[in-house]
């Protein structure tokens, strides 16, 4: 197994980049530096956030004397005979902050109106000191106004409550905890701008219910079926409302979301046999000032539930089995828990190991799931456009991408079940991290955005929760350089269910805050569930066709063989390495302008060869899973094990120089002609003694576009392109008919410049090539295919002599552009290439062709200015104009994309073996 990089540098305070974002930093000190090193980005800067005061809990709102059970009285309450008597104590009266302002307007207004108001006798003050010249009476009025508004904001209960806080330090804090419902009816509850809860009763005559309604709603139920058994068959109306404590409770959304689900189907399952206990859950009405400010998901959820998508059964409950439910709920240990209503028997016997779903369960989840993406699209439709760009996407919209597509990649940090609340001072939150390098394997290398949301219980009580997201946020920096990467305390239960919806790829480590939220997508979605009897769900039940929406995987996760191939050279750095230098230079130089500086190179002393080729690639984090120098041997080991007779190249001058370079490393660089008035396209034989396949074909096939418009080209006679200005060798009827199974390396990429729609039609026409192929000659299915990713050249190559330390020193010196050859479309063209194959790898299930592997060695070339064809180790005699800074001189960085080949080809052999579940290419 791989060990996790559990080290890390000194950490910054989390940052919340982006419009529309909440940003709830937990440190005072704050650390404004710009990124540097391997943190850089290039492009933004950590923004300070502030310190939020902490939220009255849930358990304020609960009033133990409140009453929560069920009485004839409670039932007969209807939705709109929500009056309230302004006598009873218990009640503070709700009035709104526009009406709180306008009262102490008129109050102010009226104490200017008695003489012994202290602004009539300032006033009076002044006149007397006033100098009577017109410039004196200006100074003296604008004093006067001063005085007058420094006093009035001096005596603002806000400023009064913040000196009274200062002085006080903790103390106040705790006291506002303690503060309870029955203070002063006559003070002004929104004029406490520290508590801005709603208190008030759910019903008139002050009772504050403790117990969510389907509990309430149960007692009901029982009481009508016993009616229903003697003989009656009419019932009078009752409509149950939602505890208030349930509707705004920001520390449990999980239980409370299904508490107005279980209610809700108890409202479905007792009218289907006449009994009228009816439900609706009403939360609208504890919208703190009717301002829309509505900050938990339950607030959000239609009302009443939508029924439409629950497929209702007849005679999946009936009386007997509803009287059932509710005599096993109310005699449990928590009559409270809604999964005593919801999921009866759909937990895990951990006796039998079996669950018994029937139609009940199979029912319920659908429901729950619909409801939950009817929120999820209102939300969408009311963020700030372009803030956020989430959209739901089902299978079948996968292929539909665009150039500005992004990929937002979300983690999410709960405790493992929802016991804690913020009112207390400490609470067992079970928090359980994961290795970072399972992040690594579930969040694509493609993603714009990767953020990290941690719940407020899982802040405050869980054991390394905000150290391990703060960990996480240095260590996508380094892993995702050109991402967004953004961790926050989301205190929005409502903003937290949104976005874990709606992200393009959600992993969770154990915890119930994950679990409705995963029901409600469709894709890469990969939450790690504890089975033990203590934090089991319904998760270890769900039916089959609710586990291939999302990943359950392996807990405690287990690194399988062949992984590596999704972690290797995407953390590293290059150093010199003497001793390994003779193995990297080839027994015979190549010809033309690709062996030019290695042909003029003199050998000194100091420099036996040259520098761009002493150089090897570092793992920096995951050393299990390094990039060695591959021999002929290595390659012809692969090949014999996964039976390829060919290795196919098809792709511009840049697959052409990787190759050569292949060739040359085994030893069969000679005769290849680099001249331009010769077909590029050649084959070559390797021998691979003692295999059982005996040798194996190179063979190389240049098509610049990765296209094939119907003609065949010559030197000199390009056939492709805007301007038909490239060549485009046919080349899938060579692929499609060869006799035996093959390793196809294609690229494209380079010669598309900023032509966005074609680049997209053009790969994914080749994906559809593949399946058309495949279809056409089963051998093909079993083939190995890899995209090679696009590296763009750099700036002023001649100028470089050894190699970039990091990300960070590379960025700065990114170009775009027509002169520079559209460069920087490189990386998003890659990022488009892989989502798609991520794709074609998961989601489609009906295709004939081979799952398409990655071979990624952007990073790895990225940090190597030096060895271009015009670097500074070309020499005079190896002089290009234009310069040329893109392709590398042979042997140089480009050999090791080809020993990152054969390691890759190592894993792909593991994986296949071992019939290991394919992961996406990350």
């Amino acid at each position: 197994m791989v060990a996790a990089n559990n080290n890390s540098s000194k950490a910054d305070p989390p940052v919340e980049r982006g419009s529309g974002r909440i940003s709830f930093h937990l440190q005072q000190q704050q650390n404004n530096d710009p990124p540097s090193g391997d943190d850089a980005d290039c492009s933004t800067v950590p923004m300070s956030g502030s310190i939020r005061p902490t939220p009255l809990p849930p358990s304020v709102l609960r009033n133990p004397g409140g009453g929560g059970a069920y009485n004839n009285n409670d039932a007969k309450i209807l939705g709109i005979n929500g009056g309230f008597s302004s006598s009873d104590n218990q009640h503070i009266e709700l009035r709104s902050k526009r009406l709180s302002a306008r009262r102490r307007a008129q109050l102010f207004f009226d104490s200017e109106e008695n003489e012994d108001s202290w602004m009539r006798v300032a006033a009076d003050k002044l006149n007397d000191w006033m100098p009577r010249s017109p410039k004196a009476m200006v100074v003296a009025f604008c004093a006067l106004v001063g005085v007058a508004c420094v006093a009035r904001i001096a005596s603002h209960p806000a400023i009064t409550g913040a000196l009274g806080s200062a002085a006080m330090g903790g103390a106040v804090q705790e006291r506002r905890l303690k503060k309870n419902l029955n203070s002063d009816p006559n003070s002004d509850f929104l004029d406490d701008f520290d508590q801005r809860r709603r208190r008030a009763a759910d019903l008139p005559d002050g009772t504050v219910f403790s117990e969510p309604a389907h509990t309430r709603m149960c007692r009901s139920i029982i009481n009508r079926l016993d009616a229903y058994d003697a003989g009656t068959t009419t019932f009078e109306q009752v409509i149950f409302t939602e505890s208030e404590y349930v509707c705004r409770d920001p520390d449990a959304p999980y239980t409370s979301v299904l508490n107005m689900f279980a209610a809700q189907l108890l409202h479905e399952a007792n009218n289907q046999i006449g009994l009228n206990v009816d439900y609706t859950h009403r939360c609208a009405k504890w919208e703190r000032f009717c301002t829309g400010n509505m900050t938990t998901v339950q607030f959000h959820l239609p009302d009443p539930l939508s029924m439409t998508a629950y497929a209702w059964q007849d005679g999946c409950i009936d009386a007997a089995m509803l009287r059932t439910i509710c005599t096993n709920s109310l005699a449990s240990s928590d009559p409270t828990d809604p999964d005593n209503i919801l999921f009866p028997s759909g937990y895990l016997d951990t006796d039998t190991n079996t669950c018994s779903l029937g139609c009940f369960f199979n029912q319920v989840l659908p429901w729950i799931r619909n409801n939950l993406r009817v929120v999820a699209t209102n939300w969408l439709n009311t963020v700030e456009s372009r803030a956020l760009t989430f959209w739901l996407r089902n299978a079948a919209e996968f292929s539909h991408r665009e150039k500005d597509d992004m990929e937002v990649s979300v983690v999410s940090l709960s405790c493992a079940v929802e016991d804690c609340d913020m009112s207390q001072t400490s609470c067992v939150c079970e928090f359980t991290p994961l290795p970072n390098w399972v992040y690594a394997m579930h969040i694509p290398r493609s993603s714009t955005n990767v953020a990290i949301v941690v719940s407020p219980t899982c802040a405050k009580f869980g054991e390394g929760c905000t150290l391990h997201a703060q960990e996480l946020y240095h260590f996508f920096h380094t892993l995702y350089p050109r991402a967004d990467i953004t961790w926050n305390v989301i205190t929005s239960t409502s903003s937290w269910y949104m976005r874990m919806i709606t992200a393009d790829v959600l992993v969770c480590p154990p915890g119930e805050g994950c679990l409705l939220p995963a029901i409600a997508r469709d894709a890469y979605t990969y939450v790690y569930e504890k089975t033990s009897p203590t934090v089991s769900t319904w998760l270890t039940c769900a039916p089959a066709n609710y586990l291939t929406r999302f990943t359950t995987p392996t807990y405690p996760p287990v690194f399988l063989q062949g992984d590596c191939r999704h972690l290797r050279a995407r953390i590293g750095a290059w150093a010199q390495d003497a001793a390994l230098a003779p193995s990297l230079q080839y027994s015979t130089p190549v010809d033309g302008y690709l062996g030019c500086a290695d042909t003029n190179f003199v050998a000194t002393a100091e420099d036996p060869y040259r520098p761009p080729t002493t150089y090897r690639w570092d793992e920096n984090v995951w050393a299990t899973c390094p990039v060695t120098v591959m021999t002929q041997a290595d390659l012809c080991t692969q090949m014999d094990r996964l039976g390829l007779a060919r290795i196919l190249f098809v792709g511009d001058h840049t697959t052409m120089t990787q190759a050569i370079s292949l060739a040359s490393i085994l030893g069969q660089g000679d005769g290849i002609s680099l001249d331009t008035s010769v077909v590029p396209n050649f084959t070559k034989t390797i021998t691979c003694a003692g295999t059982t396949i005996g040798s194996f074909e190179l063979s190389y096939i240049r098509n610049d576009r990765l296209e094939e418009p119907g003609t065949t080209p010559s030197p000199g006679f390009p056939n492709c392109g805007p301007t038909n200005a490239q060549y485009c060798y046919p080349w899938s009827t060579d692929y499609a008919n060869f006799s035996g199974k093959q390793l196809l390396i294609v690229n494209t990429g380079y010669h598309w410049g900023d032509d966005w729609s074609g680049y997209i039609t053009n790969f994914q026409n080749f994906v559809g090539k593949i399946d058309e192929v495949a279809g056409a000659n089963a051998i093909r299915a079993d083939d190995v295919i890899m995209f090679r990713t696009s590296v763009p050249g750099h700036k002023e190559c001649h100028l470089h002599d050894g190699v970039y330390a990091h990300y960070g020193e590379y960025c700065p010196r990114i170009v775009n552009g027509a002169f520079w050859h559209w460069w920087g479309e490189l990386p998003p063209y890659n990022d488009y290439a892989i989502r798609i194959i991520n794709e074609w790898n998961l989601l489609n299930t009906v295709k004939n062709g081979p799952n398409i592997e990655l071979l990624d060695p952007w990073l790895m070339t990225v940090l190597r200015p030096d060895g271009h064809l015009s670097g500074s180790d070309a020499g005079p005699n190896c002089s290009l104009d234009p310069q040329e800074c893109m392709l590398y001189s042979l042997p140089g960085p480009v050999d090791w994309w080809n020993h990152l080949l054969v390691q890759q080809l190592v894993d792909v052999g593991t994986h296949l073996e071992n019939s290991n579940p394919m992961q996406a290419w990350r």
